[in-house]
C-alpha cells in the first residue's frame, strides 16, 4: 500500500539547529532554497520532507497528504471537525492549507501544481 502522505514539513522556531541535527543524525543530505531546506534520505534522489522557518499556530512535523480538489477537501475537512490554521500557502509544488484535525494534529491537505 501507498503511503498517503507524501510530503513532510517540519515547522519550528530553529531551522538551522533542527537541519544540522537531523542531518548529523539522520545522514540525511540538505539543500538551502531560502524559505525552507530540503532534505533527502541517503540513496534517494529526490527530497521527502523540509525544515521550515517558525509559523503562527504550526509547530514540529507535518505530514501532507495530496488532494484533487484542495477546497472541497478542506470543506470536508472543516465538516468533520478540522480547524483551519493557515490557508491556500503557495509552494514550489503546489498549494497547501494547514489544518488541526479534532485531536489536535497538524496536517497539510496538498494540491499537486499542475504543469
Amino acid at each position: 500500500m501507498t503511503s498517503p502522505f507524501v510530503w513532510f514539513d517540519n515547522v519550528g522556531p530553529t531551522r538551522t539547529e533542527t537541519t544540522d541535527f537531523l542531518k548529523k543524525t539522520f545522514n540525511w543530505t540538505t539543500q538551502d532554497i531560502g524559505p525552507m531546506t530540503f532534505l533527502t534520505a541517503q540513496g534517494q534522489d529526490q527530497p521527502f520532507a523540509a525544515t521550515c522557518d517558525a509559523m503562527d499556530d504550526i509547530s514540529g512535523w507535518v505530514p501532507y497528504v495530496e488532494v484533487n480538489d484542495l477546497p472541497a477537501a478542506v470543506q470536508n475537512a472543516t465538516n468533520n471537525g478540522a480547524q483551519v490554521l493557515a490557508e491556500n500557502l503557495v509552494g514550489p509544488a503546489g498549494t497547501a492549507t494547514f489544518i488541526r484535525d479534532p485531536g489536535g494534529a497538524q496536517l497539510a491537505i496538498w494540491k499537486r501544481a499542475t504543469a
